[in-house]
């Protein structure tokens, strides 16, 4: 199994004392987290004269941060960058340290011991990459997975097919080694998609989406991601398509 399928990016906002204080580290504590701690500047400014304001305070913000991961047993690196595009900063530090996954923290905090993932489930995803991806993240751990698929139709033939397709990924990552108690698996024909989505996130500790678009831009920040952050502030975990 390639070493990055365990690996994920987590980006932090360094520039804000408060935002990194509802990280939830046990979320990837099995996992080598690469933790990109970014600073972000006006257009009208130049990146070296921020960091050299600012890189000391920057760079003892993340390491704080890092502390906190490799406390619960992650194997974790760090990279702080100034930038005018967060996004783009994003994208290329996945792609420089191959990470299969990125985990957008959120920022609210787990009530439970149990880490509870939503796995959005939709059969236009690589859904290969993501079993694998979630089965290399999790088997050692005590996550929960709900597999979840939220159909735009009440079809009976395409229910089955579905229900047929959920049941084989609760296999596939009881195969790679995530106990069957802790896979569940559930479809909903009820209402608009995001709708019942945003329904169901309310409880859970996390969502797991997996990239369908072209645009890393799309994909990560595409518009149901910016609608769960922004109506639920959830960690959001995005298993990239492609590395």
């Amino acid at each position: 199994m390639p070493e990055s399928l365990n690996r994920v990016l987590i980006p932090i906002d360094v520039s804000d004392s408060t935002s990194r204080s509802e990280i939830d580290t046990q979320i990837v504590q099995s996992s080598e987290v690469i933790l990109l701690g970014y600073w972000p500047i006006p257009d009208q400014s130049a990146p070296s004269q921020v960091r050299n304001q600012f890189e000391e305070e920057a760079q003892e913000r993340l390491e704080t941060v890092a502390r906190r991961f490799t406390d619960e047993g992650a194997t974790v690196q760090t990279r702080l960058v100034f930038t005018n595009d967060k996004d783009q900063s994003i994208n290329g530090a996945a792609n420089k340290y191959e990470c299969e996954s990125i985990l957008l923290p959120g920022t609210t905090s787990s009530p439970s011991e149990t880490r509870r993932g939503l796995v959005l489930v939709k059969p236009n995803a690589d859904l290969n990459r993501i079993v694998t991806t979630l089965g290399a993240l999790f088997a050692d751990s005590d996550v929960e997975l709900l597999l979840f698929h939220a159909a735009t139709n009440d079809n009976e033939r395409l229910y089955d097919a579905t229900e047929y397709m959920l049941r084989g990924l609760a296999d596939r990552l009881a195969e790679l080694g995530i106990d069957p108690d802790r896979i569940k698996w559930e479809q909903s024909t009820e209402n608009k998609r995001l709708d019942v989505v945003l329904s169901r996130v309310s409880d859970f500790d996390f969502v797991v989406l997996g990239e369908t678009e072209p645009s890393v831009r799309e994909r990560v920040f595409g518009s149901v991601q910016k609608t769960l952050a922004e109506e639920t502030a959830k960690p959001q975990l995005t298993i990239r398509s492609g590395v």
